[in-house]
């Protein structure tokens, strides 16, 4: 079965190969909302539902993973940003996701930054992003979702803080975030608190320590009473050594369950892209402006899953973004330290049928190292470091207390 798989993959990804040339004559960001109206089209009836889950779908038993009390039928999902306004959620499990993470959605309605905010980099194999969390705003998204049955998909919720003023306010901050979690309460399978997009007026000032432990704390007492989901912190890819582990010692002081590693790359201090293809060296784009996704984060990613894996001894989910576009690089995300994968770009330049490809090769993969499942094989080729004896991991620490 799994051969006839493979060739019916093939014969798609020779489609796409066929048919990318014509979508990448159009406007990128015209292309997005073009093929999302396909999408729409295809989640909207049990027929068009069925035919793409026979032409797209795969599914083992060995991808199945539990993580902090949720069910996933695999382990690869779609990022953030890319559905928005979450009108897509029918269709992904018939492409193969096991989980798709929803918005950014902000407490109130962002039209996102002005001009051409979507740019290929078709060498480097990267999408440069600068929508600035354009979203329809939490009242109606969650309006809309409320009643919305998810069946085998899980659903992640990303919440992000309105990008309406470059003025930075703590408390307003704060309460944009709690308003967005709030009305999401019984929506989804777990929250993203996203302190990390790049592309907003006044920066990341959840990643100093003070504003972050401030939100945090307004997560807890709020947010913690009225909702059981698991809450994952995302952070910025760009982020020092040290800034990271401060972050993390945040989310482990505020008892977090995870995190997202990590978010968009930004030029100026990254060099695994073309320069020429960036779109401010074109003219196209505000000079420190955008930042990409895709090929130029795949390398940092994975080594900030390292860090935090071993930092942590394993005891918090991480879930790994950034550079996925075959079974090789899930794996060496997952063997990492990441239970849990999102993706986006290998869709845009490889097509839709390469999810189902990645999660076939995945079980390819734990065979060939002798694991039964996806849970065996996190973090097995990061080991951690030992304890000396005076050293307590905080969680240890919870334990030995109790």
């Amino acid at each position: 079965m799994s051969f006839i798989i493979g060739i019916r993959n093939q014969i798609f990804r020779l489609f796409y190969r066929l048919a990318r040339p014509l979508i990448f004559l159009m406007d990128p960001e015209n292309a997005h909302y073009t093929l999302k109206r396909v999408g729409v089209f295809l989640g909207s009836n049990p027929v068009t539902r069925g035919l793409t889950t026979l032409l797209f779908d795969y599914g083992h038993k060995s991808l199945n993973i539990k993580v902090d009390g949720i069910e996933y039928r695999n382990p690869v999902g779609l990022s953030a940003g890319f559905d928005k306004d979450g009108e897509l959620t029918s269709i992904y499990p018939s492409l193969g996701f096991g989980l798709a993470e929803l918005g950014s959605f902000t407490g109130e309605v962002c039209p996102g930054n002005p001009g051409k905010r979507l740019f290929r980099m078709v060498k480097s194999r990267s999408i440069v992003v600068w929508y600035g969390l354009n979203n329809f705003g939490a009242e109606k998204i969650s309006e809309r979702l409320a009643n919305v049955d998810f069946g085998r998909l899980r659903v992640g919720i990303n919440a992000a803080k309105s990008n309406v003023t470059p003025e930075f306010d703590l408390q307003d901050s704060i309460r944009d975030y709690l308003k967005t979690m709030t009305l999401f309460k019984d929506i989804g399978d777990y929250y993203t608190i996203n302190i990390s997009c790049p592309n907003t007026q006044d920066g990341e000032p959840f990643v100093d320590p003070d504003n972050l432990d401030a939100l945090l704390t307004a997560v807890n007492e709020k947010i913690r009473p009225i909702s059981s989901k698991p809450i994952y912190l995302k952070l910025a890819a760009d982020l020092s050594i040290k800034e990271i582990d401060i972050i993390i010692d945040g989310v482990l002081k505020h008892k977090l369950e995870g995190v997202v590693l990590t978010n968009l790359a930004k030029p100026e201090s990254n060099s695994e892209h073309i320069a020429a293809e960036y779109p401010t060296n074109q003219g196209l784009l505000p000079k420190g402006k955008g930042a990409m996704s895709g090929l130029p984060l795949q390398r940092i990613s994975t080594n900030v899953i390292r860090h935090v894996y071993r930092r942590t001894r394993g005891q918090i989910t991480i879930v790994g973004v950034g550079g996925v576009f075959n079974a090789k690089d899930a794996y060496e995300k997952i063997t990492s330290g990441a239970s849990l994968l999102h993706m986006i770009t290998t869709m845009i330049f490889d097509g839709p049928q390469n999810i189902n490809e990645i999660n076939r090769g995945l079980v390819k993969l734990l065979k060939a190292d002798g694991f039964n499942s996806i849970e065996e094989a996190v973090g097995s080729r990061n080991p951690l470091p030992q304890l000396r004896d005076h050293q307590v991991f905080p969680k240890e620490a919870d334990k030995k207390v109790a």
